[in-house]
């Protein structure tokens, strides 16, 4: 991870160079004329403010829940809500999922918006596993999908694509380590925001920023 380093730098100096973060928002950056804008995470080492270069969301295919394939690349174009769970998660998971439940209330037959569940758990999440988990949350297969596919790519998507923790638990009621972070991306899969999955509070956050996304040019 040592990219990380490089990007979290990066970023401190355009926050400092664009303007001040808002406290009440971590997410939020203030300009200096006072508009304000969602921010962008991760600079690559050759962004510059004349040719902006951040890190995008990885292309790689997995199966959805529907049984179909599900590139990631997909989601260019769209603004996209992801998180990582498994379904047979009883602690933060069904939290996060009905959380998720109002986000998708929220955009209701919006085209230009999506969720996507990654597991952290593809041996025991099978196609069948996750469309059972996804008619319990009454999941909109044309906005939500949960995705499974080899656990190796999957992990490093979280890893290195959405620089979230996943690790393998230890076998007890919660048998994965996982974040319980939401994380949104613009239309060209750029990083703007995390928000924690299991507060309504931030949940709330996360609604209006999607909004923003969805009228930014």
């Amino acid at each position: 991870m040592k990219f990380r380093v490089v990007f979290v730098a990066a970023i401190a100096a355009l926050i400092a160079a664009c303007g001040s973060e808002n406290p009440d928002n971590p997410g939020i950056v203030f300009n200096k004329g006072g508009v304000e804008r969602l921010m962008k995470y991760y600079p690559l080492p050759d962004h510059t403010p004349e040719k902006p270069h951040y890190h995008t969301i990885p292309v790689d295919t997995f199966q959805a829940h529907t049984g179909s394939v599900f590139v990631t690349d997909r989601l260019k174009g769209v603004v996209t809500v992801s998180d990582f769970f498994f379904a047979e998660c009883g602690g933060i998971c069904p939290k996060m999922s009905s959380q998720l439940e109002r986000v998708q209330a929220a955009f209701k037959n919006n085209k230009d918006f999506r969720i996507v569940s990654y597991t952290v758990d593809p041996e025991s999440d099978s196609v069948a596993a996750l469309q059972e988990y996804a008619f319990g949350y009454q999941a909109d297969t044309a906005m939500w999908t949960f995705v499974t596919g080899k656990k190796k790519n999957l992990y490093d998507l979280a890893r290195h694509g959405y620089f979230l923790p996943v690790e393998p638990g230890k076998g007890d009621s919660e048998d994965f380590i996982h974040s319980d972070q939401f994380v949104l991306t613009d239309r060209n899969g750029i990083i703007r925001g995390y928000y924690t999955g299991t507060d309504s509070t931030a949940v709330d956050s996360l609604i209006q920023d999607i909004r923003i996304l969805l009228n930014e040019n």
